[in-house]
């Protein structure tokens, strides 16, 4: 499908804002629209044009995982970011599931 854009921005807050704002379609990801979605500020279109999950990691060069800061750092981290993953999935509702796997 093919779009000849009659508005271009180069954040994704202005993109967001704009699609809002009834200015045309954007293509974002979730975790950007989220909350706007949620509060039927914007509606998904086209979903069967939806690519699949991406998954996130928190990588460590080999060997580094064992440096108490890096540990100490993915033990922090890993959690926070499963949290807001599956806070952000629950709040769309209507958009792909986010699956946060940790460990």
């Amino acid at each position: 499908m093919h779009f000849s854009p009659r508005y271009v921005v180069n954040s994704v807050r202005a993109a967001a804002a704009s699609a809002a704002g009834g200015m045309g379609v954007t293509r974002l990801y979730s975790y950007h629209v989220a909350e706007l979605v949620r509060d039927g500020a914007l509606k998904i279109i086209l979903s069967e044009y939806e690519p699949s999950a991406l998954p996130v990691h928190l990588l460590t060069p080999q060997g580094r995982i064992s440096v108490p800061k890096v540990r100490a750092f993915i033990d922090f981290a890993g959690p926070k970011l499963k949290a807001a993953l599956a806070k952000i999935a629950a709040a769309s509702g209507a958009l792909a599931p986010i699956m946060p796997k940790i460990g």
